[in-house]
């Protein structure tokens, strides 16, 4: 029989599901990793209000000074100079 189609109905707690997600192949984790974030929706994402509040401080500091920092392409630019 193919593991891959057998239909398990029992309850686990969360540290037996990572204890058995830690047994699998790495191949096997890759693909459970594309799984869970082909099933996850935007509403499931929590953003916490303290990582929240990072990113307002960030953005209202590059309003106050927008000059102060480097456009992407100019970061790639330094970045193959350097190559």
């Amino acid at each position: 029989m193919n593991a891959q189609h057998i239909q398990l109905n029992v309850p686990l707690s969360f540290k037996q599901v990572i204890d058995i997600v830690k047994q699998l192949s790495p191949i096997e984790k890759q693909q459970l990793s594309e799984v869970l974030w082909t099933e996850q929706s935007v509403d499931d994402i929590v953003i916490s209000e303290e990582h929240k509040q990072i990113v307002r401080q960030r953005i209202k500091k590059y309003e106050n000074q927008p000059n102060s920092y480097l456009s992407w392409d100019d970061i790639e630019r330094k970045m193959a100079a350097r190559k």
